[in-house]
């Protein structure tokens, strides 16, 4: 099956995810929290490294692709 039209939003799922993990870690002065927001960040700062090796190369297919799957259309683009 392909999946290709699934991609952005999956990106953009993990990113909104750990933008409110992060938001939630913040305040926080208990060391394990400290630790857990330090990992969410370089986890983060990873998947932005995959993200922009991906785009670049099929960034205007995964946007034609997403924007015909008949479920989603634009959706994925409102934010």
């Amino acid at each position: 099956m392909v999946t290709l039209h699934h991609i952005i939003t999956v990106y953009n799922d993990i990113y909104d995810h750990m933008d409110g993990d992060m938001s939630a870690l913040a305040k926080t002065k208990t060391q394990w929290k400290e630790d857990l927001y330090f990992a969410v960040k370089c986890a983060r700062q990873k998947l932005s490294i995959y993200y922009s090796e991906v785009t670049p190369t099929t960034g205007l297919l995964l946007i034609s692709a997403s924007i015909l799957d008949p479920f989603r259309k634009l959706q994925s683009f409102r934010m």
